[in-house]
């Protein structure tokens, strides 16, 4: 059970550990139709591969909620050759390493392996992603699984937390469904279901392959090939529709998700937020950084947990997609200073709104941010990240190391236009984790809505 967990709900940590130098060099393939992206390093005898879906769970049909990474998972426990237990084998016997990890838009597949057995790896990859059997039995065992997972999660009042903003904020929007599902639909999902998503997601129109290590660019571009063959588009199956943008809210919305008998409160609130190809992405970037950012100089950190040692961390970040997906605070007070604590981050929104940041913040910030710019690909993990980045939520290429040099041409008045324009404090949704008898009023008040507007949802509910 929890080594199912680690892979669903950690893989942004576990999964990149092994997918070391997965990137950078990328060259379309006109032969074949599955993009590849390979960089040949001959450092050590060894060969990292990525092979990613453009789908994830942003495309789970309604009903089917956690279908997109159920059939990822599945794509390791049977082909119509092997089972489970011969391909675990298979995988020990070579010492390589695999793993799926489901993303919002993305479904990608993880693995590494000794150049001597790359030969062998790739043979085993090319049958899991074009010859799975879904048998019944592991399906049974999975759904066991995932539902004890879902069931674990809600005792982890952080995570908890997170996913419950999520669904607030996106409302009925794809962006708002949770990558295992919801019980109810993960118990009901059938074999035809399955084997139907993976008909639509696995189109070699769909599909890249990134990697990088020990093996020649025509090797893997060969490889590609083959699977392009064998996974060809198919008019039967369309491919999944991108999500729609998401809509903002009108007006300000609070939730309380009832947790009994809560000492530490979750305070998650924020607003749709921008793609990264936006013109005031950079602007916002450094005016993000500056009150809610990584450095312990934050203006959020500074004021919540250094002043007041209201909560031991506050912070602000964005999440990106396809389409815009979130602008976030993060803070964890305990119950005592729930209110005033989010009284206190509401009211510094529409500070940052209103007057923007100071010169010394600006300074301090550019300054940081070009100088740590080049850490975000100084190392293949993080090369690989980026090609994954910039190839599933169609960036340009080269994208993620234009950061420093962007940032550099920034001005202190470009920033605090683009945070005004872009900061809605009167249409946040917040969502607060604690007990909903003790704060309700409180928080209804600390917000500025009436207390009959602030929704109350039990922790369980899906």
């Amino acid at each position: 059970m929890s080594s199912y967990k680690m892979k669903s709900v950690r893989a942004s940590i576990a999964f990149t550990s092994f997918a070391a130098l997965v990137l950078s060099v990328s060259t379309p393939f006109s032969a074949q139709a599955i993009e590849v992206a390979f960089e040949e390093d001959h450092g050590l005898p060894v060969v990292y591969l990525n092979v990613a879906v453009k789908a994830g769970a942003a495309q789970d049909p309604e009903g089917q909620s956690g279908i997109g990474n159920f059939m990822g998972e599945m794509l390791l426990r049977g082909t119509k050759s092997k089972t489970k237990e011969q391909i675990d084998l298979a995988l020990d016997q070579m010492g390589a390493r695999l793993d799926v990890e489901t993303r919002a838009e993305a479904i990608i597949m993880r693995g590494a392996v000794l150049a001597s057995q790359a030969d062998r790896f790739m043979a085993l990859v090319q049958e899991l992603v074009t010859q799975p059997s879904f048998p019944a039995s592991e399906i049974n065992k999975l759904k066991s699984e995932i539902v004890s997972a879902i069931l674990e999660g809600q005792g982890r009042d952080a995570g908890l937390g997170g996913q419950k903003f999520t669904r607030f904020l996106f409302k009925g929007h794809p962006y708002g469904n949770e990558i295992m599902g919801t019980i109810k639909d993960i118990k009901k999902l059938t074999r035809e279901q399955i084997s139907r998503h993976y008909e639509r997601a696995l189109r070699n129109s769909s599909l890249l392959v990134v990697g990088a290590g020990d093996a020649p660019m025509a090797g893997v571009q060969a490889w590609a090939s083959k699977l392009a063959q064998a996974r060809p588009d198919d008019a039967k199956y369309p491919a999944f529709p991108t999500a729609a943008a998401p809509a903002e809210s009108a007006t300000r919305r609070v939730q309380i998700v009832d947790k009994p008998e809560r000492t530490q409160t979750q305070i998650n609130f924020g607003q749709i937020g921008v793609r990264m190809t936006h013109p005031d992405f950079f602007p916002l970037y450094l005016g993000n950084y500056s009150f809610g950012g990584g450095s312990f100089s934050a203006r959020l950190m500074v004021e919540v947990r250094v002043k007041r040692g209201w909560s031991y961390g506050a912070n602000s970040y964005f999440r990106h997609g396809l389409q815009p997906r979130s602008w976030q605070v993060h803070l964890f007070p305990a119950e005592k200073d729930t209110p005033a604590a989010l009284a206190l981050t509401l009211g510094m929104v529409e500070e940052l709104a209103t007057k923007g940041i100071t010169t010394a913040e600006f300074e301090f910030a550019q300054q940081s941010l070009v100088n740590s710019a080049g850490f975000t690909f100084n190392t293949p993990v993080k090369r690989v990240e980026n090609k994954l980045l910039e190839r599933t939520l169609n960036l340009p290429d080269g994208f993620m190391r234009t950061f420093g040099p962007e940032v550099q041409k920034l001005r202190l008045d470009q920033v605090n236009t683009a945070l005004k324009q872009f900061l809605k404090p009167g249409q946040l949704a917040v969502s607060v984790l604690g007990t909903a008898k003790n704060l309700r009023g409180p928080i209804a008040q600390a917000a500025g809505v009436k207390t009959e507007e602030v929704e109350v949802v039990p922790y369980t509910e899906e």
